[in-house]
């Protein structure tokens, strides 16, 4: 039994970035084959955090660039042109550093960690490209779009980024060059992912607006219940979005993951029914933890010499979870929300009780106060917006009502035991 095939057949810390993993989403990836066959179409894969929208982007990706393998293995290879897709790809993903769409159109431009950019897709040697280089670095006192912003003395001068109509124009000049370079090409597909993270939407619209053709496709992605909760002012593009909508998984696609990966290590170690069962329904949709479960009971069968994982089994992981023994990324997210409050930590209980997407906190606070709760409300603001600057556990929506910011966290937090003795 090959260690590496063990460790390899689960994979909860990143996206799926082969076809050969990929299980289920059907209608999700019809959806995609569609709109980039559809002329003009701009994809928006939008759902909550942790349901696979990464792992989808990469696959259509994958599918424009011409692999046709989980097109053929979900049967879907029909709907892709006779011709096939041969699309040039850029993909990139906003993080700390991407403020606005200036920001994003600066990434295409010159690249990142992702891909080289959109310079590195023209022919060497064109002199239009290098006045358009010359044009984007002299773009403001600041170069690469800035604009100098002073306040006072000498040190205290910053740069503000900015997209001007002109350089949205430079920027369609250059999209322009690298069609004309490639005209063996379906087109290009420029993918952004994490586009929910982006502080400052207000440009994008115009953008996609001015520099979509037959040849230019755009794709984002990122948390949102709605197209029009990922775009702000998506209104002047709206007959051109291509929704793709993205649930939590049903059970027979989450089962189809353990599946996969009972194949992938050649049948060595498998589940019984009702080992996978546990398994699904712990993960309430979200393939994460089908991922984390599954490594898991992998690793400790290794460990054991076993080849039948069992229903005990999950049970005794369920509860290194419970006990905040398992290292995941949530339970040092479960301990910093915490910290040293009891208090807290029974609101935070009793919010991830709600069955509900928006929870309304008045119940919330009149439970916990018959439980000596004092100030609900004042603690929230430790859940909502840490005086360490990290990203809050819950989200106000609107006046009385939240939401947890990762709701893979909410299900694990309801699995998680009390850290304070009850």
């Amino acid at each position: 039994m090959d260690i590496k095939k063990i460790q390899n057949a689960f994979s909860p810390a990143s996206e799926i970035n082969t076809p050969e993993f990929f299980v289920g989403r059907n209608d999700e990836v019809k959806n995609s084959i569609l709109a980039l066959s559809d002329k003009g179409s701009f994809l928006a894969i939008h759902g909550l955090r942790g349901v696979g929208k990464s792992s989808i982007a990469k696959q259509i990706i994958l599918i424009a660039e011409g692999n046709k393998t989980l097109a053929k293995s979900l049967n879907l290879d029909r709907y892709i042109p006779k011709k096939g897709f041969n699309f040039l790809t850029i993909y990139t993903t906003c993080d700390s550093f991407t403020k606005n769409t200036a920001d994003i159109v600066k990434r295409l431009i010159f690249g990142d960690n992702y891909s080289g950019g959109l310079l590195s897709m023209t022919s060497s040697g064109d002199k239009k490209i290098d006045n358009i280089k010359e044009t984007f670095k002299a773009g403001g006192s600041g170069g690469l779009f800035g604009i100098k912003l002073e306040a006072g003395g000498q040190e205290d001068v910053t740069y503000k980024t900015i997209l001007t109509d002109d350089l949205i124009q430079q920027f369609k000049q250059l999209l322009g060059t690298v069609k004309k370079d490639n005209q063996n090409k379906t087109g290009l597909l420029i993918v952004i992912d994490e586009f929910d993270t982006l502080k400052d939407k207000s440009e994008f619209g115009s953008l996609i607006k001015t520099c979509s053709d037959d040849f230019i496709k755009f794709a984002v992605s990122g948390i949102a219940n709605t197209v029009t909760e990922l775009i702000e002012g998506h209104t002047s593009i709206s007959r051109q979005i291509s929704p793709i909508t993205v649930n939590k998984m049903h059970s027979e696609e989450l089962k189809g993951i353990l599946k996969r990966a009972e194949h992938f290590i050649n049948n060595e170690i498998t589940f019984t029914d009702e080992a996978a069962d546990e398994i699904i329904n712990s993960a309430e949709g979200f393939p994460y933890f089908v991922h984390l479960l599954g490594k898991e009971a992998f690793l400790n069968a290794f460990d054991l010499g076993k080849t039948k994982i069992e229903l005990s089994d999950i049970k005794t992981i369920k509860e290194s979870i419970s006990k905040g023994r398992l290292r995941t990324i949530y339970e040092e997210i479960y301990h910093s929300a915490v910290k040293e409050s009891p208090q807290r930590e029974l609101l935070l209980k009793f919010f991830a009780e709600d069955n509900n997407d928006e929870i309304y906190s008045e119940p919330v606070y009149s439970n916990t106060k018959d439980l000596g709760v004092t100030n609900p409300s004042q603690l929230m603001r430790e859940l909502t917006q840490p005086q360490d600057g990290s990203i809050g556990v819950l989200t106000k929506l609107r006046e009385q009502y939240y939401r947890f910011t990762d709701p893979v966290f909410k299900v694990y937090a309801r699995l998680r035991n009390w850290k304070f003795d009850k």
